[in-house]
This record gives structure tokens, sequence and C-alpha cells, in this order.
């Protein structure tokens, strides 16, 4: 299967210089959560038809996929005339050769799931279909494009809202614009459309009729979750589904036994899942795909995203963590930060004004209070003292600091890394260490303490 991502149009009704499918909803932009459910299907190729500071969208999804390691790359195609959806794809079939099912999919519906793809494709495939539409069944529906059906339920055409009659206005079923086309009937349909309103432009729903009027088999998949398919043209519209997302959510967490103190006040990303017994306080941020494990308390004004925390862990109020993974009954807070790339092992703690950055933290170790720990290996049952910093930047490169199981750093260290504090070994309060401390040693690196008499009056 071959994909066309459209994310062409304008958005002059987001009032931005930013590019619509650029702004994020939850953590990511709208175009990147739209490609990772078509990645998701494992496709031949995806197209994505960009415009409006086309340049801009492309290196925002090449970025991404270089930052997860994704070696896949799209195509681009830059549309030269801003003519509607069906100039968009007709543009793509000049520049590509498609062979095969083509799915199209929009850059601005951010909650479209591949599982609703892949029954899309099923049946598209099921039905040997020339054009498989996916449909919805909603409570308002506004401007959308109403599916007309026969008495027998087959497809008969997608019309308009401007074009529809007062009973064909009152069909709350709606084509939500993603489709599977079979390539070559797509292809002589587009070769078919004609300008249509007032601006001239090509509807790629024309599409469907042109490929039935020509004897092709068209299909219909519905779905009733409005929500999934619901496209974005405002920054209110995106506000009331970010909001209506994390609601439903919510709603899904209570089922699940999930102890949501006041569902009001907190924000949960739709892509998160979360154990049962677990406790959200008022204030906090979920966002992106978190996982929180059972019986977890989450204090408030906590902000998570992109979290792994397993069963037991007790996070404090106010405490920021980012891209980071806890193992059961860690301890996080008050007031930490977790930068990504941190792992806390099993029974670590993370205390009040602490931070940690891209650092392994061994099994029962603790850095309580008022410390930096970056680009750090630590072993198990380290205590670190108060005002520790791992000075791992030396104005060119970040360096590694190892710290192995059983040693103690007195408070107010500096490790001036590259360094290794060796296993058992004790670093004395206020030192400044830039050299190796070997296993079970006492090392001391500070001015020795002078005392003088007073000058007598």
């Amino acid at each position: 299967m071959s994909v066309i991502i459209l994310a062409a149009g304008l958005g002059t009704r987001m009032k931005s210089e930013l590019p619509k499918v650029l702004h994020k909803f939850d953590n990511l932009p709208m175009i990147i959560l739209s490609l990772k459910s078509a990645l998701a299907l494992s496709p031949r190729d995806i197209t994505v038809v960009v415009g409006h500071k086309g340049e801009t969208v492309k290196s925002e999804i090449i970025s991404w996929l270089e930052k997860n390691n994704i070696k896949f790359r799209p195509s681009f195609v830059f549309q030269k005339l801003l003519k509607g959806s069906g100039r968009a794809v007709y543009e793509a079939f000049q520049s590509q050769k498609y062979d095969g099912p083509v799915l199209i999919m929009s850059g601005d519906v951010p909650l479209l799931k591949t599982s609703t793809l892949k029954k899309l494709a099923d049946k598209f495939n099921k039905e040997k279909s020339d054009c498989c539409v996916l449909s919805c069944e909603v409570k308002e529906v506004k401007s959308y494009g109403r599916i007309i059906r026969n008495e027998d339920g087959s497809f008969q055409a997608i019309k308009e809202a401007s074009d529809a009659s007062d009973e064909e206005l009152k069909i709350n079923e709606i084509n939500s614009g993603v489709y599977i086309f079979s390539s070559s009937a797509l292809k002589k349909a587009l070769s078919a459309l004609k300008p249509q309103g007032p601006k001239k432009e090509y509807y790629l729903t024309d599409c469907a009729e042109i490929i039935k009027n020509n004897g092709g088999r068209i299909s219909l998949y519905k779905i009733k979750d409005e929500l999934e398919i619901t496209g974005v043209n405002s920054k209110k519209e995106l506000s009331d589904l970010y909001v209506d997302s994390c609601r439903r959510k919510i709603e899904e967490l209570y089922e699940k036994g999930v102890n949501i103190i006041d569902p009001d006040s907190v924000y949960i990303s739709p892509m998160s899942v979360i154990g049962s017994d677990t406790v959200i306080y008022p204030g906090v941020f979920i966002r992106g795909e978190v996982k929180i494990g059972k019986n977890c308390s989450i204090g408030p004004y906590c902000v998570i995203e992109d979290c792994v925390i397993s069963d037991g862990c007790d996070i404090k109020p106010f405490s920021c963590l980012y891209s980071s993974r806890a193992e059961n009954s860690v301890s996080i807070g008050p007031f930490s930060h977790l930068r990504p790339q941190t792992y806390l092992c099993e029974k670590a703690k993370v205390g009040n004004f602490s931070e940690v950055k891209k650092s392994k933290i061994g099994r029962g170790s603790k850095v309580p209070h008022l410390s930096y720990v970056g680009d750090t290996v630590m072993g198990e049952k380290v205590n670190v003292g108060a005002g520790t910093i791992t000075c791992n930047y030396d104005g060119i490169n970040k360096n590694k600091t190892v710290i192995e199981d059983l040693a103690f750093i007195g408070s107010n260290t500096n490790l001036v890394a590259p360094v290794k504090v060796g296993k058992g070994a004790l670093i004395a309060a206020g030192s400044t260490i830039t050299e190796d401390v070997p296993p079970e040693t006492l090392a001391i690196a500070r001015s020795r303490q002078i005392i003088k008499n007073k000058r007598s009056k």
C-alpha cells in the first residue's frame, strides 16, 4: 500500500505564522501524528503533499524521523496550485508512480487510529473495491459532506453541505476525508475532475462518484467515534479536540480503577496507559506516550511527558519528568526535574530541587536534594549529599561520570568529568574531584581549615 498525506493547506483560520499541520496536539505536531499512524501500516511508500511553508513542514518531519532513528523517508510533493484536495492528489500522481492501493489521509486529523486504517484496508480488500470511504456518524454534522446511500445501503454519492437538499442535510453520516483507492481507478478519475464552486477547486470527493459512474465498486467503512476523524482548522478547534480527548481518557481510566481526584484540573494524554489504584492529584499534566503502573501516586502539579513509570512509584508535587524511566518503588520529588534519557532503578530516590539528565541511578541509590547529576552511571546504594554537581561539560564535550556501588558523596562536592568513583569510596564534603578515586578509599580535595586567634582589641 502507498500513502498520501495531504498537508498543503494555508490554515488561515489558525491566525498563525506556523503552518497548520505543525501546530501541536498533545506534545507532537499534527502532521507527525498522522505520519506515525501511516508508518504503523508498513506502507511501501508515503508521499506528503505540502504547500504553504512546505520546506518548514519537510524539515520538521525529517528532524523527527532522525531524532527517533527511523530510517524510512517519505517523498515530498510541493503543490504549486492550492486548488483543492483533488488537485493535491493529482500533483502527487504527476510526480510519483503508484501501483496498488493508495490510502489518502489528512495531516490535520490527530486522533485517527492505525487500527481504524487497518480495518478500512481490510474492507477495501475484502470487497475488492476500487474505492473505500471512511465515514462516521456524528452528533453535530456542521459543514461536513454527507454520505448518501441507496436503499440497500450501498454508496450513492458524497454531497457537500452547500449542495445538499434539506432532507440530505438531516443525514448524520459524514465523509471523513480518508479513502483507499485502487491507483488505476484513481488515476482515471483524477484526469476527469472538473473545477467546482466559486474558487474553482478540484474536489477529491468527486473521484468516488466518477469511479462509480464508470462501473467501479465503492464501499463504505463506518465508525462511530467522531473524535477520531475530527479535523482541526483553528486554535479553538485544536483546544476543544484536545480537551474532549482528555475527558474521554479520564472516563476510561475511571473504569480501569484509576483514582483521579479532580478530573476538571488534570490533562491526561489519550495515548497514556495508567494502572489501577494509581492516584492522580489535581493539576497534573500527562503528555505523550506515558505508561504508569499500578499503585502509584502522582502528586499535585506534576508534568510527565513520554515516560515509563513502574508500579508503586511516588511522584511528589511539582516534579517535571521528560522521556525518562522509573522502575518499581521509585521516589521522585518534590520539585525534581528528570530530563531525557534518565533511568531510575528500583527503590532509587531523586529528591527536592535535584535535576538528573541522561543518567542511570542504581537500585536503592539516593540523590535526595539540591544536586545536578548529568551523563552519569551510578551503581547501587550510592548516597549523594546535598549540593553535589557532576561537572559534565568542559565547554566542548559532554563527559561521563561513573560512581560505583556503595559510594558516599559528601555534600557540596564537584565531580569533574571524566571521572570514576570506586566501589565503597567516600568523598569528603566540599571536595572538587578531578581524578579517579579507587575503591574503599577516602578522597579529600579541599583547602585545609585554618583557625587563628582574633586580634586583641
